[in-house]
């Protein structure tokens, strides 16, 4: 592990929390009224990826703009819903919005972990960048092999087919890989 152990104990508790209040939240609250709130996610999004440290991210006016307009919106909503259900509750309201402030948590601070620790982050990247198409198709091909034991009667014709289509196919891309590198040679030449 390259993160603090705390960091590792926030982000469940906070989708504890979130999960939770949201489904707490149904004994107080209707589910088209439940649903409508959990929509404008974005919100507090936007709010705490703006004052969150780490992110302190800065949004362009037009969507401050629409934010607003979606909270106007809610409300409305809210009111009419208020007068209307018989299965509302201000309970329910501040359930849902507890629930939403600690979504716009979550995926700030998953964001902040990835970035914590640069150097793992840029070395995943590398990892996951340099595996090519034919050591990808070279472990398809094995798990398929694995798989062809396990199997008989016609499922296993199906797996020897497979696997002779990704060798096929492992052939094709080292062969193009071949093909392209001569090109950029002769270019480069």
């Amino acid at each position: 592990m390259v993160n603090p152990w705390k960091t590792y104990v926030k982000l469940p508790a906070v989708l504890m929390g979130s999960h939770d209040l949201t489904k707490g939240s149904l004994a107080f609250f209707n589910y088209p009224a439940q649903l409508m709130f959990k929509s404008t996610k974005v919100l507090p999004v936007i709010v705490m990826g703006a004052f969150i440290l780490g992110l302190r991210r800065k949004y362009p006016a037009h969507e401050y703009v629409s934010a607003i307009l979606l909270v106007l919106g809610l409300i409305l909503f809210t009111l009419a819903d208020a007068q209307t259900s018989p299965s509302f509750s201000v309970i329910g309201v501040i359930m849902v919005i507890g629930a939403l402030v600690m979504d716009s948590f979550l995926g700030n601070l998953q964001e902040v972990i990835f970035n914590m620790n640069l150097e793992t982050t840029q070395a995943r990247l590398r990892e996951a960048a340099s595996l090519e198409k034919h050591v990808l198709l070279k472990k398809l091909r094995d798990a398929l092999e694995s798989l062809k034991g396990h199997v008989a009667g016609r499922n296993k014709d199906d797996v020897e087919e497979a696997i002779a289509m990704v060798n096929v196919l492992c052939f094709a891309v080292l062969s193009l890989n071949y093909d392209l590198s001569m090109i950029c040679q002769s270019y480069l030449l």
